[in-house]
């Protein structure tokens, strides 16, 4: 019997009326939201939220065991059409529970404001009980546009369908089946496997015996796809691992004492003090902690009449009542990952829950050929290739550092790499590479300094050392400068980081810097050292070093067989974009978030020998792009006066287009192709989000009018992407019973009503390996791992990540070809042996902004700490 289509089975549902459910409705009056402003004004983040509403959050699904949503209208009246505040929950609420779940609230965070209620303005008399589908607000063309909750509020029906109902397992019938708890968080809307937990032990029976556990939850979502005007529930399928401490620890998870639920509350650590406020200490002078909860949980829980909510003096006291989430700081004996196994067998039992099938996809005709994947360094005779494609006649290297071990590891790793010979000199002289020079390629040096001034930790002068040694003194402008800089760490912050200060100043001198931490070499000689071979590829990639490698995946070749081959030039701009909202520091003033906008253009040609030349945007100008990531580095990161909506929106664009406008293309070529993320350009360009017949500026638009050929993609990853369950083929396998598998090398698309959408899939190393004890996950869930003879618990199980892709305006391309085009860009890698979620432009960008000196005074939360998710499982 023929094989049947190839398809991908993904954990993506149609959303159906019924199974939306019904949501609660409370009006809050206009004097409601006059006295929530002042409590906004008011507000102190150091209570653990960063706004009031995640801590009232909080607090009522305590106090009521529900799952709740806030939303406040900053109108003093609402019409028939616009928003009104409410109160939105899954079912009925107690009014006497909730009025005083808000008095005792409001009491503690608000002392001066006790003379006005806010629970005396809900109005319990208009409470309303409507389907959330009646509830959708959407345009003209059908899509959803509102209300901004119904994302949290549409998975609510279905998790407590699924709670009822617990996980078989088809293929091991003997396992028992896995049941699932409703846990109400900040986010509500998850189902944890509390009662199976995972668990590993080592030192079994000895005095230093530890056991290290963990769960399997699953997340739910609503969400929106484009060209699908109808919503659609996304899972996903994670582990949360548990911290046998206190320390780092910023997130428990608890039994509700009262009702059949799961508490995710944060905590706070905090001194245990005297009778009058003195700090307590132990008999070593160290101040003792205690732990609570943030917010006053535990208070209003009290205040509310229920049974009280405490928390164990040890994080593992009292594990089958409360379980700390592990941080990611430091080892775990529990690897992360559920694994691709749990993830289909999770899959399919909630098709057969709910009774409704996922959105399946269809292989297409495109695909991504293996042979056209090229992996390991930049071949050496390539280099003086990539060189020139980079704009440079030649390159010094130096490397900056203080132990002799670094320079042994750097020759070490270019004998690996290029096969070149440690000079004699420098072979038998332990102490002779200060000023020493060795030949890499043609045109490429590297140089040894001893300046450990330059990289230590502390606030001295580094321009003034920069200008003091010869060796980083630019004298040709058509010779490049990049440094590896020698530094410590030990995995705890350092007061005065010396990496920042000097990737600053020597930006600053348009030198790109890379960094080699001196203490995680290799404890054998023989031993791969990968940190430094990571060092030098990267130092190349930030200098636009680029061998012929991007070409060969997307240009035809004698050897390969490729659809849709690149056949003329072309330029792709990778356009990021990134909020910046800074972290408070205690007894430091408010700081303004910020917009970063990155631009990184990459100029192919039709012959897959000719590397790309690559250039970045900045200072009004675009620049080679080691010059370009210098000066960004040097700057200070983003701009106040951008942002996401508005003034701060239409000054993004401006940007953006001045940029595009001068933007010179090579001789001979008209076409262009803007690279965008999902998540970056959201609200920015809103014709890039998931209506197509949205009518807004879309970025090109000078372009387009001087007559280039623009075409736009956007791409979606992580949670703004469908999770591939499973590679099957129609008709022939069974997905209650087989096995997940995955082909990295298939493109695979849907047709929805108005446009059609791709999905890429990409394997993880350990999936595309041979070791049969990584690949377990695809074979069993991690509770099975007892029946063993190894037990692989300690093991990542990653197995695939995902790149949704769509095509807004195609330009003269077809949008099939167009696609497989940015998708081979995301499937070879521009230095490494490995996939990038981004495709290479719009990657080097996104790089170029994570490697800022300020980068690390972002707060990516939204004031509750997060698990240690990964997106791949």
């Amino acid at each position: 019997m023929a094989a049947g289509p190839t398809r991908l089975y993904t954990a993506d549902f149609p959303l159906s009326p019924e199974l939306m459910g019904q949501v609660w409705f409370y009006p809050l009056t206009p004097e409601f939201e006059d006295l929530w402003e002042v409590c906004e004004r008011q507000w102190d983040p150091d209570e653990g939220f960063r706004t009031p509403h995640g801590a009232l959050r909080v607090a009522l699904g305590t106090a009521t065991g529900r799952m709740i949503v806030f939303t406040i209208s900053r109108r003093r009246s609402t019409g028939p059409d616009e928003a009104q505040s409410l109160i939105v929950a899954d079912g009925p609420l107690d009014a006497k529970l909730t009025k005083r779940c808000f008095d005792t609230w409001q009491k503690l965070h608000f002392p001066n404001l006790k003379h006005q209620l806010l629970s005396e303005h809900i109005d319990f008399r208009n409470t309303a009980c409507r389907p959330l589908t009646d509830v959708l607000q959407r345009d003209d063309g059908g899509y959803i546009t509102g209300p901004w909750w119904w994302k949290d509020a549409a998975g609510w029906a279905a998790i407590q369908q699924l709670a009822a109902r617990p996980m078989t397992d088809q293929q091991h019938p003997d396992q028992p089946a896995t049941s699932f708890r409703v846990a109400l968080a900040h986010d509500a809307k998850r189902l944890v496997a509390w009662d199976y937990p995972y668990y590993r032990t080592i030192y079994q029976g000895r005095a230093n015996e530890r056991t290290g556990w963990a769960m399997a939850y699953v997340s739910v979502t609503g969400e929106t796809q484009r060209g699908l005007p109808d919503p659609i529930l996304r899972f996903d399928c994670h582990v949360t691992r548990v911290a046998d401490h206190w320390r780092n620890v910023k997130t428990v998870m608890l039994k509700h004492p009262q009702f059949d639920t799961l508490l995710r509350v944060p905590v706070r650590h905090l001194p245990h003090t005297g009778p009058d406020g003195e700090k307590i200490t132990d008999k070593d002078g160290r101040f003792t902690w205690k732990t609570t909860f943030r917010g006053h949980t535990a208070a209003i829980v009290q205040a509310c009449g229920l049974k009280p909510v405490t928390l164990p003096v040890n994080a593992d006291g009292a594990l089958d009542r409360v379980r700390a989430v592990f941080r990611n700081k430091g080892k775990h004996l529990v690897g992360k990952g559920v694994g691709a196994y749990f993830t289909l067998r999770m899959t399919t039992h909630i098709a057969e829950a709910l009774g409704v099938q996922p959105i399946i996809y269809d292989a297409s005709r495109h695909t991504i050929p293996g042979k056209s994947i090229t992996s390991g360094p930049i071949p050496r005779g390539k280099l003086p290739q990539a060189v020139e494609a980079a704009g440079w006649k030649s390159v010094r290297l130096v490397a900056v550092y203080s132990a002799d071990s670094t320079p042994h590891r750097l020759l070490r790793q270019l004998r690996a790499d290029y096969g070149i010979a440690t000079p004699a000199a420098l072979a038998d002289r332990a102490t002779a590479f200060d000023g020493q020079i060795v030949d890499v390629a043609p045109t490429i040096t590297l140089e040894f300094r001893k300046i450990p001034e330059l990289t230590m930790h502390g606030r001295h002068d580094r321009a003034a050392l920069i200008r003091s040694h010869s060796a980083l003194q630019v004298s040709d402008p058509d010779q490049l400068i990049a440094v590896i800089c020698e530094t410590t760490w030990d995995g705890k912050p350092v007061p005065h980081d010396g990496k920042p200060a000097t990737r600053k100043a020597l930006g600053a001198t348009r030198i790109v810097s890379q960094f080699l931490v001196k203490t995680d070499a290799p404890p054998r000689e023989e031993d791969t050292d990968f940190p430094a071979s990571a060092a030098l590829r990267h130092i190349f990639q930030d200098a636009g070093i680029i061998d012929d490698r991007l070409s060969r995946a997307i240009c035809a070749t004698p050897e390969v067989s490729m659809d849709a081959p690149l056949t003329e030039p072309v330029t792709v701009v990778g356009i990021h974009m990134r909020r910046h909202v800074y972290k408070r520091v205690r007894g430091q003033g408010y700081r303004s978030p910020k917009l970063v906008a990155c631009l990184v253009a990459m100029h192919f040609t039709p012959d897959a020998q000719t590397p790309p030349y690559t250039e970045m945007y900045q200072n009004g100008q675009w620049l080679r792009i080691a010059e370009g990531r210098a000066l960004f580095h040097s700057s200070e990161i983003g701009s106040e006066r951008w942002g996401r909506n508005g003034d701060g929106a239409r000054a993004v664009r401006d940007h953006i287009e001045t940029a595009l406008d001068n933007l010179v293309l090579p001789e001979g070529s008209n076409r262009v192709v803007l690279v965008l993320d999902k998540e970056g350009s959201r609200s920015i360009y809103p014709a890039l989000d998931d209506n197509p017949f949205r009518t807004a500026p879309h970025p090109g638009r000078g372009l387009a009018h001087d007559g280039i050929d623009v075409a736009t993609v956007r791409i979606a990853f992580g949670h703004h992407a469908a999770r591939p369950a499973t590679v099957y083929r129609d008709g022939v396998d069974n997905l209650t019973t087989m096995n997940p598998t995955y082909r990295r090398t298939l493109i695979f698309e849907k047709h929805h009503p108005h446009e059609t959408v791709w999905m890429l899939t990409q394997q993880s190393r350990q999936q595309a390996g041979n070791s049969p004890m990584l690949r377990e996950g695809n074979k069993r869930t991690r509770d099975d791992f007892s029946t063993l003879t190894y037990n692989p618990m300690n093991k990542d199980l990653h197995a695939t990540s995902r790149i949704e892709l769509t095509v807004p305006t195609p330009g003269s391309w077809r949008p099939g070809d167009l696609v497989a085009f940015i998708a081979r860009q995301c499937d070879q890698a521009v230095a490494w042996d490995h996939r990038t979620l981004r495709p290479a432009p719009l990657h080097l960008a996104y790089k170029t902004d994570q490697d800022h000196p300020d980068f690390r005074s972002h707060d990516p939360g939204d004031g509750e700490a997060q698990d240690d998710e990964d997106d791949l499982s």
